[in-house]
């Protein structure tokens, strides 16, 4: 009942009066909704600008700060399709900590194209970018940056962080997975302007790409078509040239598979038609009659180990988009199918339409954890870990540790970020009663205890999934 809420409920944020206001799709605060237009000092040549009217007006004096801080500006307005053209400037923090002034010179300054990227995230008015770091933007040509010590990629995500007002979802779970999966986002938290105009925390993550600095995959294929790949399940229509992978094509699978490596103007039709028929023979083995079987089932095809530890950490997150909307997998030339993380916005009771149960599971209806979760030995191996897990990187004290850790990295960045975004404490952003958060430190309170209460639940009933295998 509550999935086929989602593609029909509206949205009822209740609006306080003089707040901000809903305009094609945006949110928009009370400066916002007067100064539509771009900042007049806006140069591409400018390495940094600050729009003292703009930023007068939330509070916010030229600053100092033990974060980096990056620098975006554009003669155009960035949208969500079509890339926009500007200049990115990064001002790296000092390397003991000490704090820096913002209007230092920055360390580096690149063309670049940017983006505005996700799906409801897309509505907000903080955006959210992908960032690409330009040689020349007269040529196109990429260049690579070593940013804030996450390896050398010219592709990166700036993620704002407006539903979850810890500023601490995303941050805490990909540390999380990085201790325990093979490979997860790194990421770093930023101050951001854009256009002169200060538009708080940010963090600045990797992208789930190949690349020397990310999955480091086979850049090579074979005669055969046979190629490393990452592919992303999403809604339909959220991108061109869907896989007829079979599990879509037969109806057992929801919304698209599409490829994201290699990309489009690589790939050959060769290894389109290999990866769309790979997925197909491990979707075929998952959903057959000897889906169990060690040699003719799914282990075949995918690094159960791996498979294992997602479902771990995003029931542990409550993230019911988790083997749905935002999900990514890779596999290696000659390797096994392996998840990634991604996304833990409206993760632990911080979905937007409804209140969430701490005490059910979130991923039984999965895309292929569905048919995973009735193999006995499958649960059993979820059963063994989920315990292990829980006496060190998922136990309730290291991820409350983790939580302060994050407070603690952004310091007074917390308060300069509120002072732009403070009027979301005065909206009902999250649906349904009880859930009005109305400051910074009750949103942090309700994500420990929402994880307290989690791993309580998951401690007591983890072997309830035995209840549904075959």
């Amino acid at each position: 009942m509550r999935r086929a809420l989602l593609g029909t409920i509206s949205i009822l944020f209740a609006v306080a009066a003089g707040v901000f206001l809903t305009i094609g799709g945006k949110y928009l605060s009370d400066y916002e909704e007067d100064h539509r237009e771009l900042s007049k000092d806006v140069r591409l040549s400018d390495e940094q600008v600050f729009d003292e009217e703009y930023n007068s007006f939330y509070g916010i004096d030229r600053f100092e700060t033990a974060l980096p801080v990056i620098f975006m500006t554009t003669e155009e307005y960035i949208q969500k399709d079509i890339p926009t053209v500007g200049r990115i400037s990064v001002l790296n923090a000092d390397a003991d900590g000490r704090l820096h002034a913002v209007d230092e010179k920055p360390d580096v300054t690149y063309d670049a194209m940017f983006k505005i990227r996700g799906a409801s995230s897309s509505h907000f008015e903080k955006s959210q970018y992908r960032v690409k770091l330009l040689e020349d933007a007269a040529t196109g040509k990429e260049v690579k940056y070593d940013l804030l010590g996450m390896g050398r990629e010219s592709e990166w995500i700036l993620n704002g962080p407006f539903l979850d007002r810890t500023l601490a979802r995303n941050y805490v779970a990909y540390h999380l997975a990085g201790e325990i999966l093979d490979w997860a986002p790194e990421c770093r938290y930023v101050e951001l302007f854009l256009n002169g105009q200060y538009r708080g925390v940010y963090l600045a993550v990797e992208p789930i790409t190949n690349g020397e600095g990310r999955l480091r995959l086979s850049t090579f294929g074979l005669l055969s078509g046979e190629t490393a790949y990452i592919i992303s399940r999403d809604r339909l229509g959220s991108d061109t040239d869907p896989l007829q992978n079979y599990g879509t094509v037969a109806g057992l699978t929801p919304l698209s598979l599409y490829v994201e490596y290699p990309g489009k103007k690589n790939i050959t039709d060769q290894e389109y038609d290999w990866i769309e028929d790979d997925i197909s023979s491990f979707e075929r083995a998952l959903f057959g009659a000897d889906y169990a079987d060690p040699e003719l089932g799914y282990a075949k095809y995918i690094d159960v180990d791996n498979f294992v530890d997602y479902y771990i950490l995003n029931e542990m997150f409550m993230n019911h988009d988790g083997d749905t909307l935002s999900t990514y997998a890779y596999k290696e030339l000659g390797g096994k199918l392996k998840l990634c993380v991604w996304d833990f916005n409206n993760s632990v009771d911080n979905y937007q339409w409804f209140k969430e149960d701490y005490e059910e599971f979130f991923l039984l209806d999965g895309s292929w954890f569905s048919r995973l979760l009735k193999d006995r030995s499958f649960v059993e191996r979820i059963v063994a870990r989920y315990r292990e897990l829980r006496t060190g990187t998922l136990s309730t004290e290291h991820m409350k540790a983790l939580i302060d850790a994050a407070g603690a990295e952004l310091g007074d960045a917390v308060a300069r970020n509120f002072q732009v975004w403070g009027y979301t404490f005065d909206i009902n952003l999250l649906v349904s009663s009880g859930r009005d958060l109305r400051d910074y430190e009750a949103a942090v309170t309700q994500f420990k205890e929402g994880l307290k209460l989690r791993g309580e639940f998951l401690d007591a009933h983890i072997t309830d999934l035995y209840a549904g295998c075959e």
